[in-house]
């Protein structure tokens, strides 16, 4: 039995084919998802301004900042 290990990357709607050419031949196949999935500009302001608010917390956890109360908030509205 012969075994070989191997990553490939192609456009999905290519990927999709070989995929089942692959299956069809017996092959197993396992999916790896890429590390970095395209995002909209939508998304990707969501993840920036999720993340400096994780940052915000983390500081304040620590005792590097102070967050405003819900009232100082209200206030400002």
């Amino acid at each position: 039995m012969t075994m070989v290990i191997a990553e490939i990357k192609l456009p999905e709607k290519d990927a999709e084919m070989i995929l089942k050419v692959i299956s069809k031949l017996g092959g197993k196949i396992k999916l790896i998802e890429p590390a970095n999935p395209k995002l909209s500009p939508a998304a990707k302001k969501m993840k920036k301004d999720l993340e400096a608010a994780f940052k915000e917390v983390k500081l304040h956890q620590e005792g590097k900042i102070k967050l405003k109360t819900l009232a100082e908030v209200l206030d400002e509205l």
